[in-house]
């Protein structure tokens, strides 16, 4: 094939790189005819079109080498119709008995040899997924007219097309109605027409993937309407940043959006329209942003509808969402949020404590379910009720902390960090509110003369130990053995234990803290953990020689999980803390 009549959309191979005719004719000052194709592979050409600051054609590809200018005559690699394409890749005329192994859909397709067929007698039968990707596939009406196609691929139920020379909708189309068992339609890296509003409809296909198509919003709902009783979607890779009000079948419940160029959230406000949208994958955008205003996010007043009312299901991974206001909106945007995926967002690699201490991106997680309350599953790991419970905890404390920072600002700061925090109410329902400093005079005079309403006077100075350091085998750098941490009164344990495991890198409720209050009490010979001593008084104290004490041991009080200030615990200005890991936990 070396030059034949050329037209706009043409699709044609050089050497094995797929590409489509843009424009045909003169180039600036450059002699004789041109042919200005877009590739597929937008790495292969050397412009976008323009030549010496004259744009001679526009390329679907955004990248800026995805044109080039050739000479009309070249030795284009020949087409194949869809039945030469099956003969070749299923029929060989010397075949062997079989057997590579390909992948289609994330299913295993098995590619069968000659003998199989020919005991078959050249039918497919028992075979349910053809893959015909890159066969240079090019429209035969031809291949319609005898019935072989229907005969051959009567029980083909998965067909993939894609990165072929298909030019129309309509001429995939004329291949596909021919089987009969047809539920998945793969037509990746096709760059097609999608033709007239109305023509051949397939009720059977269920799957549709149209990823990698360059096409448009309108242009991908345009295709999906062929499709009535379509149930899943993939669009994927084809640069959309926004998407319209065009409509998608009523029936679709999985829409997948990955590795386009969404950067807001209300970019998919259409899809409210979508009755039974279940799953939604926003994989690999560039989301920062709900793309409402903050302030009524904050505020919680002129809050957008939902964006689907209907989504459990939403993959945000690999995105570039760096703060808490686009996990915070979530119940309101998706309200039947089950299931949420956030891995790899910048959030996760810089986050703090109120007081700047850095934070682990397991750390992130649990204040990503905190922040959740309906949520099952967080990046494919279920939610105990355990872990809810320590996320929750652990966030009230990090709120808590929040607002001790700015009580200087008066009641104003103080609401605005509650503001900041939409479960903070709810929270404080379940657990109880922690008690926070009001105010706050300044520096603190020299020790022992605070001003009772100081910072200082707030404050606990603890100082922690590890009774076994070989049962965190995982401390994260710089954590040592021992530390001294100064704690508002008003946190509640909950919190404290939220932030020591913080630091240790371990669940709050693989912690057991233990008060060594430095102080001694007698043994009683004869009672036993768990008895109780009925009576007690000074002369028992002396009775070591007639056998009732058996000496004394130090005094240690544990601090149980509650809403109980530790404030109310400590008598002073703070302790010494023993730290253990549960048994069962490491």
């Amino acid at each position: 094939m070396s030059e034949p009549p050329y037209h706009i959309g043409q699709r044609l191979s050089l050497k094995g790189q797929l590409c489509t005719i843009r424009y045909i004719g003169p180039v600036s000052d450059k002699a004789g005819e041109w042919v200005g194709v877009e590739w597929d592979d937008t790495t292969r050409g050397k412009h976008n079109g323009t030549h010496q600051g004259v744009n001679h054609f526009e390329c679907r590809s955004s990248s800026p080498t995805a044109g080039s200018f050739l000479r009309p005559k070249q030795p284009w690699d020949p087409s194949r119709t869809f039945l030469q394409a099956l003969r070749e890749k299923y029929m060989p005329e010397e075949a062997g008995t079989g057997g590579d192994i390909v992948y289609f859909s994330g299913k295993q397709a098995e590619e069968i040899g000659f003998e199989k067929f020919s005991k078959r007698q050249a039918q497919l039968q028992g075979i349910h997924v053809l893959v015909l990707d890159h066969m240079r596939i090019r429209s035969d009406s031809s291949d319609a007219e005898d019935g072989t196609i229907e005969e051959i691929c009567a029980h083909i139920t998965d067909l993939d097309l894609g990165s072929n020379l298909f030019e129309t909708l309509d001429e995939i189309l004329d291949i596909a109605k021919l089987l009969p068992k047809l539920r998945t339609l793969t037509l990746d890296g096709n760059r097609i027409h999608t033709g007239p509003e109305h023509g051949t409809t397939l009720i059977n296909v269920k799957s549709l993937s149209l990823s990698n198509t360059l096409l448009d919003w309108h242009e991908i709902c345009a295709v999906a309407s062929r499709f009535p009783n379509l149930v899943s979607l993939t669009a994927a890779s084809n640069e959309l940043q926004a998407i319209t009000n065009q409509t998608l079948p009523c029936h679709l419940q999985t829409l997948d959006l990955s590795s386009n160029k969404f950067t807001a959230l209300s970019s998919l406000s259409p899809l409210h329209s979508l009755p039974a949208l279940r799953t939604l994958s926003l994989k690999a955008n560039l989301i920062t942003t709900t793309g409402f205003p903050p302030a009524n996010l904050i505020n919680g007043t002129n809050l957008p509808q939902p964006l689907s009312p209907t989504l459990h299901t939403l993959d945000l991974s690999h995105n570039a969402i760096s703060t808490w206001l686009p996990i915070n909106a979530l119940p309101s945007l998706y309200p039947s949020l089950l299931h949420l995926r956030t891995s790899s967002n910048p959030l996760y690699s810089h986050l703090t404590t109120p007081s700047g201490a850095p934070l682990t991106p397991e750390d992130g997680y649990m204040l990503t379910i905190a922040r959740l309350p309906a949520l099952q599953t967080l990046n494919y790991s279920a939610i105990t009720e355990k872990e809810r419970l320590n996320a929750e905890t652990y966030y009230l404390g990090q709120i808590a902390a929040s607002i001790s920072l700015v009580t200087t600002a008066g009641p104003e700061g103080v609401e605005g960090v509650k503001a900041e925090h939409p479960r903070w109410k709810e929270l404080v329902e379940e657990y109880g509110e922690p008690r926070i400093p009001s105010t706050i005079t300044g520096a603190a005079a020299k020790e022992g003369e605070k001003n009772p309403h100081s910072l200082a006077a707030q404050l606990l100075t603890l100082t922690f130990h590890l009774a076994s350091p070989s049962s965190f085998p995982h401390l994260p750098p710089g954590v040592e053995g021992e530390w001294t941490d100064r704690i508002p009164k008003s946190f509640s344990i909950y919190t404290l234990l939220s932030r020591v495991g913080a630091k240790l890198g371990v669940l709050p409720m693989e912690l057991r803290l233990v008060w060594e209050t430095g102080e001694w009490d007698p043994v009683m010979r004869g009672i036993g953990v768990g008895q109780e001593v009925e009576e007690w008084d000074s002369c028992d104290e002396e009775a070591g020689e007639d056998g009732k004490t058996e000496g004394v041991m130090k005094r240690e009080v544990e601090l149980v999980a509650g809403t109980r200030g530790v404030g109310t615990v400590f008598e002073g200005g703070g302790g010494v803390v023993r730290v253990e890991r549960r048994e069962g936990t490491t």
